[in-house]
């Protein structure tokens, strides 16, 4: 039976995790204190006098600014002390109570990150989350997918790339998938598997090193055609969930076609965007009517304020997709 290897909370998105040994979940709810704060980017349309949640590109993270990975983050979510170190040197200790020590937190992620216009505004949700997701969905990973990805790329892959909430082993590779549509039980915590979780270019940043030295989801969909890797879950009830629980799962429905490699993937005569931070593809020929954009519209012909309809981020974020079979990338 699959055991619950790791815990783990990001209480500000993009910033680093926090592991934990057990954590009391409640039935609909989020995972807890997960996300619940975030850095608006300067400019970005985001009313930061009434926090709520917004597309993943409204804010500072991992999927644009991989600088980010390296300091590490530690905050105690019931004084509200953040505590912020780079190379074993406190750069800050601060009460996120306190308006000024949290400029003084937002002037050192600029310093970090001195591409943005200004300092970012760091916002807090006191009845939501920042997740990428809207939905109150918890995220999980197979360590034996990844190893699976290990094996056949040649590669080392840290899990943490995929900032999840729980990390299982004791599956087969890609078993997960399975369960999508049934329950899993983990510890005392009941869950509605809902979904595959799509990948975008946070994975690539390097946890450990803050480089961006792979290309993950672009090598998902070479390989399998999709850049989906993890599934969300949400509680349908509540309890106790610790390292070491045991994760009770439906019978398989059968084999996965997931870990089938594709032998290519060229189609000719399309003409493909791909939004940089998310890896969302724009199809000329299909359009995006759910947004008003009308099959064979053009990319150039897209308004420039447009935005990534998946992630948020901006439409200058998006290059030229051409469908090939390739070997996972390093970048």
């Amino acid at each position: 039976m699959p055991v619950l290897k790791n815990i783990y909370r990001y209480p500000i998105k993009g910033l680093s995790a926090q592991p934990l040994l057990r954590v009391e979940l409640q039935a609909k709810k989020p995972f807890p204190h997960d996300r619940v704060f975030a850095l608006v980017r300067p400019g970005a349309p985001f009313d930061t006098s009434r926090p709520k949640w917004g597309k993943k590109g409204l804010f500072v993270m991992l999927m644009l600014e991989e600088a980010l990975a390296r300091v590490r983050t530690t905050l105690d979510v019931e004084t509200l002390q953040l505590t912020i170190t780079q190379d074993n040197h406190r750069l800050i200790v601060a009460d996120l109570n306190d308006e000024q020590a949290r400029a003084r937190v937002e002037e050192i992620i600029w310093q970090l990150v001195p591409a943005l216009r200004s300092a970012p505004t760091l916002v807090r949700s006191h009845d939501g989350h920042f997740m990428d997701k809207p939905d109150n969905v918890i995220s999980l990973i197979n360590l034996a997918t990844v190893r699976s990805l290990e094996e056949q790329w040649g590669i080392k892959i840290d899990p943490l790339r995929f900032r999840a909430n729980f990390y299982i082993d004791g599956a087969r590779p890609w078993e997960e998938f399975d369960w999508v549509g049934g329950d899993i039980r983990i510890g005392e915590g009941l869950f509605r598997v809902d979904r595959r979780n799509g990948r975008c270019g946070a994975t690539n940043v390097n946890p450990e090193t803050g480089r961006r030295d792979l290309d993950l989801p672009g090598s998902l969909r070479a390989a399998f055609g999709h850049k989906e890797l993890g599934i969300y879950l949400v509680a349908r009830e509540g309890g106790s969930v610790s390292v070491g629980d045991s994760v009770a799962t439906p019978v398989p429905s059968g084999a996965s076609h997931a870990a089938r490699p594709l032998a290519g993937m060229r189609r000719s005569g399309r003409q493909l965007f791909m939004c940089g931070g998310c890896y969302f593809i724009y199809d000329q020929s299909a359009g995006l009517p759910d947004h008003s954009i009308p099959p064979d519209t053009s990319f150039a012909a897209i308004p420039a304020n447009w935005r990534c309809p998946d992630c948020g981020t901006e439409k200058s974020t998006f290059r030229p997709y051409v469908e090939t079979s390739r070997s996972p990338a390093a970048i």
